[in-house]
């Protein structure tokens, strides 16, 4: 390099390339390529008029204090990569250690500096890092190095929302995906699941009328809306409204939707009430709807959509055909939606942040009713819950009311403290997310990502959390009111029901009288907010969603407690809870065609509670006391057809003789126990249970916790689910 050179050093310049010319909107719309000259080839051979993408208005990205100090440190970095003498403004811990703070260390020749690293755990983008592009650096000065490096720090902040910047970046991932595979697999894949499809059919005859359609939403917006919450009523209402108005060129991702409400409402009336509103039986509209959502969603090509309508609809239809399903299948199709939003970005909090504010909340809100959704499924087919971790970021959704999101919103508007219309469902949220980061959770699922779990950031402690949502939302809540009605017991009974787990996961010999007394306590709060809100006038319409959530190991706990200790001083209040409970869960009308009380299932639990009741009986008769039978017992003992055999049992036969007479053990036992791992609720039992009868000794219990109560014989992943009131366990 001359010396003229050496004193002039080249100046460090970036220019911008021109905004790039979009394709116009049919062509857009049609996927096909487009000269992007206006008008286009594509039009003027259509003859139809070329109307141009307007451009986005670029915004300038915020510049925050954390970015601001972010390129600070990096620059700081560079100068000590470098060797060059500055006064750092963060001193690594090995300057500030030195003597002379760090001074002498960046002098010497060949040191090599420590460069201050930040954790984090967002995946980093592969497209991106693939068309990094690289600066030649030959013949240049530190200085001018450094110069470049901040440049290219800088362009990577002061990025815009559409900038052309990345064109290379985006046209490759863009031929490399998505046109790639729309132009290879454009006649395949969409028949893995509903079969092919019918191409002759046409969908707007499946449609019910113009009167019927707004039926369905007026259902859908009273029985399924306030609970899951993943569609935005003011938006969606218009463009139904719109779409009814022409039924044969609806956009069809917007027609998967219709379908799928219409759907998810006929589920969630009562047989009599559909016949009366519609004039057909609620299984021949079933029948009707799904098949014509199975079509739409063929029809958008659902297993390749980014769509959030058609994302939306799957959902729903998922949801709608949930009862008659067996939870093995409908895990593993959930599993497939899951997917899907993964691909869509939905759990990443960066992805949603990106779509705006309306969009980004309904990204969040259907994410986690998919999360939550699954992880009941994944319980009630005893499958771990994989998808329930920390290890993703997507934001629980704010507690607005639809009205409060508009779509022209640059903001999202400041979460609600008291109760909206979508506080039933943030406040489950919420607690999952705690839940999610919680060792016991993790312990029962994958313990392998406690490491990485915080749930300090996300409400620290069960009772912690619990305390802050009665004292910020639950006592503002009207009962009078149906929603909040059910949002204030479902939420206690959701708390309960986890407290209970955390339980679970303590070892016994390591639990305390105090951990004991308030896990009986949680299992009794199950029960009686279950019973609360399923004998209310004000949940009628909500029966569909409440039967899918039956407080089974709130059962299961109290039996064990109560075989333990017969005569406890809470004893007498958890038969009499359990009784409540059964009136409303053990006999529902609507199941004539698979009895609840003829599955093995049944048998098995009754025989659980038959046997806790004959520990009372027997310590009772050896003081002369006779107690009336519980409605419970009474109850199930009819419905597995032995009348009058545990009346015997009570005035002179061994609790061992009742147990192998009243129910005979092969009968009972359809499912082995030796050499299998007990689960309730997608949780392994604790080792040291007692599972055979007459296997556990009662010395030494009391209060330990064991679940002595022939768990064993509860293979929950052999029945039939379609079959049961309870709807899972």
């Amino acid at each position: 390099m001359s010396d003229v050179e050496r004193e002039s050093p080249p100046t460090v310049t970036s220019s911008r390339k021109p905004p790039r010319t979009l394709a116009c909107v049919l062509c857009q719309q049609r996927k096909v390529k487009c000269d992007r000259k206006f008008p286009c080839n594509t039009c003027i051979k259509t003859g139809v008029q070329c109307m141009p993408v307007a451009a986005p208005r670029q915004r300038r990205r915020r510049f925050p204090e954390g970015e601001l100090l972010q390129r600070v440190r990096h620059l700081e970095d560079l100068l000590r990569q470098n060797n060059i003498e500055f006064e750092p403004l963060h001193a690594t811990a090995s300057e500030k250690n030195a003597p002379d703070g760090g001074k002498q260390n960046e002098g010497s020749e060949g040191a090599s500096p420590e460069v201050k690293t930040e954790t984090t755990f967002e995946a980093k983008n592969l497209w991106h890092a693939m068309s990094q592009k690289v600066q030649p650096n030959r013949g240049l000065s530190l200085m001018e190095k450094v110069l470049i490096a901040d440049d290219q720090q800088t362009n990577a902040y002061n990025d815009y929302e559409d900038d052309e910047d990345n064109d290379d970046d985006e046209d490759l991932r863009d031929v490399a995906g998505k046109k790639t595979w729309d132009q290879m697999y454009k006649n395949s894949t969409d028949y893995l699941l509903f079969g092919s499809r019918i191409m002759d059919i046409d969908l707007s005859t499946l449609h019910p009328d113009h009167v019927q359609i707004f039926k369905f939403w007026q259902i859908y917006l009273e029985n399924v809306n306030p609970l899951l919450k993943v569609t935005h009523t003011p938006t969606l209402q218009v463009r139904l409204i719109n779409a009814t108005a022409d039924l044969k060129n609806v956009e069809p991702n917007l027609e998967a939707l219709m379908f799928s409400v219409y759907c998810v409402a006929v589920m969630s009336v009562q047989d009599e009430d559909c016949l009366e509103t519609f004039g057909f039986a609620k299984e021949e509209l079933l029948q009707r709807y799904r098949f014509g959502c199975q079509q739409a969603l063929l029809k958008c090509g659902f297993l390749q959509s980014d769509d959030r309508d058609c994302l939306t609809a799957l959902f729903l239809y998922l949801v709608a055909v949930r009862p008659d399903s067996d939870p093995r299948s409908l895990s593993s199709l959930l599993g497939l939606a899951i997917r899907m939003a993964q691909r869509m970005g939905m759990d990443n909090e960066s992805s949603n942040a990106k779509h705006g504010p309306l969009e980004g909340e309904m990204r969040r809100r259907l994410w986690w009713a998919l999360l939550l959704f699954d992880n009941r499924v994944c319980e009630m087919s005893d499958y771990r819950a994989a998808t329930l971790s920390p290890a993703w970021n997507c934001k629980t959704p704010a507690n607005l009311n639809d009205f409060d999101l508009q779509p022209e919103m640059k903001h999202l508007p400041q979460s609600h403290e008291r109760p909206t219309e979508t506080t039933l469902a943030i406040l489950r949220y919420q607690v999952a997310d705690l839940v999610r980061h919680s060792p016991f959770f993790l312990d029962f699922t994958n313990p392998s990502l406690k490491s990485i779990a915080n749930p300090n950031d996300h409400g620290g402690t069960l009772e912690a959390l619990q305390q802050k949502i009665e004292e910020t939302c639950l006592q503002y809540c009207n009962t009078e009111n149906p929603l909040q009605f059910m949002t204030l017991w479902l939420t206690r009974g959701h708390l309960a029901r986890y407290r209970l787990f955390q339980h679970f996961s303590i070892p016994p010999s390591q639990q305390t009288p105090l951990q004991r007394d308030s896990a009986l306590t949680q299992a009794l709060t199950m029960l009686d907010c279950d019973t609360i809100i399923t004998t209310s006038p004000l949940t009628k319409k909500h029966i569909w969603f409440l039967f899918f959530h039956f407080p089974f190991p709130a059962y299961i706990h109290i039996l064990q407690y109560l075989k333990r200790e017969p005569l406890a001083a809470h004893a007498e209040k958890c038969w009499r809870t359990m009784s409540e409970s059964c009136k409303v869960r053990f006999s529902d009308p609507q199941q004539n065609d698979h009895p609840f009380h003829k599955t093995p299932i049944f048998k098995v639990f009754a025989r659980i509670i038959v046997k806790a009741w004959e520990a009372r009986v027997g310590v009772l008769k050896t003081s002369g006391k006779v107690e009336e039978t519980p409605f419970i017992v009474s109850e199930v003992t009819r419905m597995v057809e032995v009348p009058g055999k545990y009346e015997r049992a009570e005035v002179g036969m061994s609790s061992g003789q009742a147990s192998s007479d009243t129910f005979g053990s092969e009968d009972l036992m359809p499912f082995p126990v030796m050499g299998m791992t007990p689960r309730f609720n997608g949780f392994e039992v604790q080792e040291g249970f007692d599972f055979g009868e007459g296997g556990g000794n009662d010395e030494g219990m009391t209060g330990n916790g064991m679940m002595d109560v022939d768990m064993g014989a509860l293979d929950l992943s052999a029945v039939d689910w379609s079959s049961l009131n309870i709807q899972g366990l």
